[in-house]
């Protein structure tokens, strides 16, 4: 059964000036993710985006201005791309999906973008994610975002 979108948000404090903003999706079995309007802003300037492209608008199915890895280990299903419509948050316009059905022991894929920021100044990260569970187990599922 599907589940709800939900929202995550927390804060960093740089120390580099191009911090890396990763997503990682570990699936195995019938378990797919949807993420969707991603937002990187200082907390004191919460009107400026700090991300290109962060809610896949200018994509068609790649990933514009993002970066993907290990998607090879995503063998079946639609694997790790830009989807749009009903499945996307609020159904409307375009989100990143990650669909690996049957991979056996599992898939990873990564999703990342680098920005500019001030070393010692406090970032906010937001963005909405939806797994959606189509049968099976979901043990090796996994999801993590982090700054790098």
């Amino acid at each position: 059964t599907p589940s709800y979108w939900n929202e995550y948000s927390f804060n960093f404090v740089a120390a580099t000036t191009a911090p890396i903003l990763i997503f990682s999706f570990t699936t195995n079995l019938n378990s797919n993710y949807f993420l969707d309007a991603v937002s990187v802003t200082l907390i004191t300037l919460p009107s400026v985006q700090l991300l290109e492209n962060p809610s896949f608008e200018n994509s068609t199915t790649k990933a514009t201005d993002w970066l993907v890895w290990c998607a090879y280990t995503c063998t079946g299903g639609a694997g790790a791309q830009v989807t749009w419509g009903t499945n996307c948050y609020l159904s409307i316009g375009n989100c990143f999906l990650v669909d690996c059905p049957d991979t056996g022991s599992g898939a990873i894929v990564y999703l990342g973008q680098s920005f500019s920021a001030t070393i010692g100044s406090t970032y906010k990260i937001d963005f909405w994610l939806r797994m959606a569970y189509g049968g099976g187990s979901t043990s090796s599922t996994l999801f993590n975002a982090f700054v790098q």
